[in-house]
């Protein structure tokens, strides 16, 4: 089987049997080449290690200075440094804090009542939480006769409870009715009753 070649596109093959190059191929090898040389003197140019034979002698960089190492400072005494030498199993008071020069701010107390016997006793001062709006929207009851109240928050937070737990860790229900709820303050001990609220 005999393959006819494109003249056009491969080389003429002479008499002696060396293959010749087509007008294109020549064309295209000395850009190749062209293009060899360009990237090879732009190499050369920015490079730093590149002769000054190529265009103006380059500058030397300035080497940056070696840092001055004082041996003598090795057998120089040390000052007493606090840090790494506290024992984490020695107990004791701290170092006292400096006085603050403005005066701590005055306590209102209490008025004091005064006993049988003349004797001032002064009323304990029992902090007070803001109140916590709640509203009683009803109860649920299941087969075995446990009621659970419905409350709703201000914010919109709704509690369930049945009577004696605890809601909002603040309040402990106390009695469930049908129109109202009897909630205590744990804090306080003050109860009231929260009437039933319609939509």
């Amino acid at each position: 089987m005999r393959i006819a070649y494109d003249e056009s596109c491969y080389a003429r093959e002479g008499e002696s049997g060396v293959r010749q190059l087509s007008r294109r191929e020549k064309g295209l090898l000395g850009l190749l080449a062209l293009a060899a040389l360009a990237v090879t003197g732009w190499a050369l140019r920015h490079s730093d290690a590149a002769p000054a034979m190529l265009g103006r002698p380059r500058a030397e960089r300035p080497l940056p200075p070696v840092p001055r190492i004082d041996l003598a400072r090795i057998d120089a005494p040390r000052g007493e440094d606090p840090a790494g030498r506290r024992d984490l199993f020695a107990f004791g008071r701290s170092a006292e804090p400096e006085p603050d020069p403005t005066p701590p701010p005055a306590v209102a107390t209490p008025p004091a009542s005064t006993g049988p016997d003349g004797a001032v006793a002064a009323m304990p001062i029992t902090p007070s939480l803001p109140p916590l709006n709640l509203k009683y929207i009803g109860s649920v009851e299941n087969k075995a006769g446990v009621k659970v109240a419905i409350l709703v928050t201000d914010r919109r937070e709704v509690l369930t409870g049945q009577a004696g737990q605890v809601v909002a860790n603040r309040y402990r229900i106390a009695r469930i009715g049908h129109e109202s709820v009897d909630v205590e303050d744990v804090g306080s001990g003050q109860s009231r009753r929260i009437p039933l609220k319609g939509n």
